[in-house]
């Protein structure tokens, strides 16, 4: 029976937190934002004359629109299409357009559709798979549900049909069309090129995928074949197919499993090819599972170790050499096929930061000879060439490497960002916070490019390889060509606005600006004298704009959402305020919607960082992130909201936030029209971190809403993070919680930032809420937070989510539930409305038993 009891007063304790999705009102969970869209490009016309957009709403994208840009005063919306997702194209202003296995050709011009019949009996409905277009449109193909590829012209005349078709490939110029097919027993790698289909290669084997290298002058196949010997076990053998000349070769590895990855890493533009063979060992299940605490590669406990091996292929002798790296975990290419840089990833990876520098080697394949680099940062730039490289050292300083001389030098200039070399290896161009650098390599001399002195520039049009995919670190071969135009951005400091501005023959002109915008989306012609972009701002949803270079304004292609009446009528301030620091900050305040200066309003706070970047965004009500907090919403409602800067100071992350925001309600004293005895705080994540601390320090506010937020600094930190496969302690030392120090080193900067030291002084109402499938913030640090407010008497209701993560669903129902939990807060505590059952629970005057 003890158990029994034990049980019911588990959930006695449960229950006030776990409140089901029944008590909410149900007339209420409609979605209020399904009558809203964003807009998704699809396709732009090579010659930016026509454009393909999809309305995205959050529940459906059946819906695109075709329009036509760059003709002021001409309709820009052609039409609509329903349920297409393939777009293409073709010659003579016509779009191909594929779905539900119908697809259509469209004349633009002339408003003329056809619906496209396959072979010569025509096809049956809803068995066309694929379509596409080559040749920059000059024709364009069908792909039927019984593997026949056909072909026609643009004019729609049949040209070539390929039956067998597995998979196919258009080439990056689009000249050729590469099918891999079956021909009885036999798979070919077939290319259709000048109304032509030539046989490339044809095996009695499996081709189990193709890939063109990055320069466009090979394709690699993977060949699934039967073991060597008396095995017969698949493996797997790669074929080069020289897309220039013609020519294949067969890179001789060795057995590769079939289970095994094998990675191309292309050198020189096809002067060489490095063959990486990756092997996965799964994560062991026995008896116990140990861990040491000198293991660098925790991650292994979830998702397994692995095991790579390298060759080198060159083309020049078509030989395959294996690479040595047995005292090395990783080996990187140089983008020269007899050097390599060489590292242990697990060597320095004691988890104090996310990416650990490394102990560098650069490995001479000819001499088989290392060259100890040291302790550097994992970050390298290479030069198309493959003679040099520059890497940044632990001083933060850019280091130049001559690769065959092995000499370096160390560029003395500080706060330099990205780099970029000439195609010719002469000159290297740096980004920085403060304009353009040029590096000039003989003259070892700096000079400034002048585009601005003062803000960030950043280069967009570049030639860039990723030589380690999917490890997280920069080492790439970073070219920029000033052979052709070039697109560079400016960011202002403090915000998000840019411009775009073309490099062109050392001019610079302006392409487009989002001083009063923000642009979330992109796309030039390749003289870059014409671009189409998305932008959005406060008083406007997002809106499709054509611009030329020269002229002052874009033509507007599309607005979305019109039926959005009231985003025109919000009134935002920037607020200036400083810290206790003296530091110099802002806050964006929104006006209620109908704002009356005779009235006095209640007022939100939504806190996380610098917020005040974002002081153009269009409030769209699809935004679910933060969770449950939409601007517009409560504008419509009545309140103002209101969203201040937080910087860290020594103090630390919690204190300086506490700070921050009670200097920014202080520049608020004088409002007229902020009813300062009615303001609500909230935040999520870092911000809900940040909001349970205040709670415990401030007296500023009527109520706190805090989601998903850690609440014990010290547990949290000597914890383990299943989302980054990582201790927790390196967010606290260098990431968000910023600290510079270990606890060993300063237990009190921690204590003193700890929520949970202090839940005993919150002394005002909290809503508390968490997906219990949080991996990021666990779901059990808002339940802790939970108990100290239950313990202490105080008023707390928690909302735990089951299935849900840091971020819920979107369109779930948990997802509207707590958006009308969080809205039925705010009305009950800060506008009096008290006919909420399942907030007055909790605040009914028995509410805590008497012992």
């Amino acid at each position: 029976m003890a158990i029994n009891i034990n049980k019911l007063l588990v959930l006695f304790l449960m229950l006030p937190g776990m409140v089901c999705y029944g008590q909410v009102r149900q007339d209420s969970l409609t979605d209020e934002s399904s009558n809203f869209y964003n807009i998704a490009v699809n396709k732009v016309s090579d010659d930016g004359k026509w454009i393909v957009a999809t309305k995205v709403y959050r529940h459906n994208y059946d819906t695109a629109l075709v329009l036509a840009s760059g003709r002021p005063g001409v309709k820009s919306l052609v039409g609509t299409l329903t349920k297409k997702y393939q777009y293409s194209f073709v010659k003579g202003g016509q779009l191909l357009a594929l779905g539900q296995g119908k697809a259509i050709l469209w004349n633009l011009y002339t408003g003329i559709q056809k619906e496209l019949k396959v072979g010569s009996d025509g096809n049956e409905p809803g068995n066309i798979t694929q379509s596409g277009m080559m040749e920059k449109g000059q024709k364009y193909f069908l792909q039927t549900s019984d593997s026949v590829l056909h072909i026609y012209s643009a004019g729609s005349e049949l040209l070539e049909s390929v039956a067998g078709v597995q998979y196919f490939k258009v080439s990056s110029t689009g000249s050729a069309l590469y099918i891999v097919k079956k021909t009885g027993r036999e798979t070919q790698l077939v290319k259709y090129s000048g109304n032509k289909v030539n046989i490339v290669y044809a095996t009695q084997h499996v081709i189990r995928s193709m890939e063109e290298t990055p320069s466009g002058n090979f394709l690699i196949l993977k060949e699934e074949i039967k073991g060597a010997g008396d095995s017969d076990r698949p493996s797997q053998k790669a074929v080069f197919v020289d897309t220039r000349g013609g020519g294949l070769m067969l890179p001789d590895i060795g057995e590769v499993g079939r289970h095994e990855y094998l990675r191309f890493t292309e050198i020189q533009r096809g002067k060489a090819i490095m063959i990486t063979v990756i092997t996965h060992i799964p994560v062991e299940k026995g008896t116990v599972d140990i861990w040491y605490g000198n293991d660098g590669n925790l991650e292994a406990k979830q998702e397994g170790s692995f095991r790579t091996r390298h060759w080198i292929w060159k083309k020049e002798e078509d030989k395959t050499k294996r690479i040595a790296s047995g005292r090395f975990s990783t080996v990187v290419s140089l983008n020269n096929p007899d050097y390599f840089l060489m590292f242990n990833k697990d060597e320095l990876q004691h988890y104090s930061t996310l990416f650990p520098p490394i102990h560098g080697f650069i490995y001479d394949l000819k001499k088989d000879a290392y060259e100890d680099l040291g302790i550097i940062q994992a970050e390298v730039s290479v030069s198309d060439c493959g003679n040099q490289f520059v890497y940044k050292n632990m001083e933060d300083l850019w280091v130049l490497v001559d690769i065959k001389t092995l000499n370096k030098v160390i560029l003395t200039k500080q706060h330099l960002k990205k780099a970029y070399f000439s195609p010719d290896g002469k000159m290297i161009f740096f980004e920085s916070h403060n304009d353009l650098w040029k590096y000039e390599i003989e003259m070892d001399r700096f000079t400034a490019l002048k585009i601005d002195q003062e803000n960030e520039v950043k280069i967009i049009t570049r030639d860039e390889i990723d030589l380690y995919p999917e490890s997280g670190y920069n080492f790439r071969r970073n070219v920029l060509d000033l052979h052709v135009p070039v697109l560079l951005s400016v960011t202002q400091k403090g915000s998000m606005e840019k411009t775009y501005l073309k490099w062109d023959k050392g001019r610079f002109e302006k392409l487009m600006a989002s001083s009063s915008s923000n642009i979330t989306w992109y796309d030039t012609d390749e003289s870059l004298k014409k671009a189409l972009y998305v932008e959005e701002s406060l008083h406007y949803p997002p809106r499709i704009v054509y611009k030329e270079i020269g002229k002052e304004k874009g033509n507007v292609v599309f607005q979305s959402n019109t039926q959005d009446k009231t985003s025109a009528l919000i009134r935002r301030d920037v607020i200036s305020f400083k810290n206790k620091k003296g530091t110099s900050l802002k806050g964006l305040l929104y006006y209620p919607i109908g704002y009356d200066t005779g009235k006095k309003y209640p007022m939100v706070v939504h806190i996380y960082e610098v917020q005040s970047r974002n002081s153009n965004q269009y409030l769209s009500p699809l935004n679910n992130f933060p969770l449950g907090f939409s601007i517009k919403k409560l504008l419509e409602e009545g309140y103002f909201v209101y969203l201040p800067d937080i910087v860290n100071d020594s103090a630390g992350v919690a204190r300086s936030a506490l700070d921050c925001v009670e200097s920014s309600l202080d520049a608020l004293q004088e409002h007229r029209g902020v009813d300062l005895a009615n303001v609500g705080l909230i935040g999520h994540s870092f911000g809900g971190f940040r909001t349970d601390f205040i709670a415990g320090h401030s007296s500023r506010f009527k109520t706190y809403i805090s989601g998903a937020g850690a609440c014990d600094l010290t547990r949290m930190y000597f914890s383990y993070n299943e989302t980054s496969f990582t201790p927790f302690y390196w967010q606290f030392e260098e990431g968000q919680y910023n600290m510079h120090a270990s606890y060993a080193e300063n237990k009190k900067i921690y204590r003193e930032n700890n929520p949970i030291e202090n839940v005993h002084k919150v002394n005002a109402p909290m809503l508390l809420w968490t997906g219990m499938e949080d991996k990021r913030i666990v779901w059990d640090q808002t339940m802790e937070f939970y108990i100290g407010l239950k313990r202490n008497k105080k008023d707390v209701v928690a909302l735990f989510y089951p299935g849900q993560a840091h971020v819920f669903t979107t369109g779930s129902r948990a997802e509207r539930d707590l958006a009308l939990r969080i809205q039925d807060w705010w009305d009950y505590f800060l506008k009096g409305r008290t006919n909420v059952p399942w907030i007055n629970q909790q605040m009914k005057k028995d509410k805590f038993p008497q012992f």
